[in-house]
């Protein structure tokens, strides 16, 4: 599972069936160094039926785990937005708390 930012959005009017319907959201991946919170250098775009908003911290799961998510089964998908963060606790302190 890769923590991620979601950064922005993907408009496609022309597309797969299996997305009718589906958000699709560009997330940057982060990653905790030296006890930060830091941008990585992956850029995905996930499926999203959880509703994040720009700017939101999420859990990104990728390969045969994203399509086991049950309104994905019909879907060639390959990462889905699988939970919003509220916290992240790493090396005994806070690293990242929602406001």
């Amino acid at each position: 599972m890769i923590i991620a930012k979601v950064i922005g959005k993907v408009v496609a009017t022309v597309k797969d069936p299996g997305f009718e319907g589906k958000k699709l959201t560009v997330v940057h991946a982060h990653v905790i160094k030296d006890g930060q919170l830091i941008p990585g250098q992956t850029m995905l775009i996930a499926n999203d039926d959880l509703g994040a908003g720009e700017g939101d911290l999420v859990v990104v799961t990728q390969g045969s785990s994203a399509r086991m998510a049950p309104t994905m089964k019909n879907c060639a998908t390959d990462a889905v937005v699988i939970a919003l963060i509220d916290r992240i606790d790493a090396g005994g302190r806070v690293v990242f708390r929602k406001t």
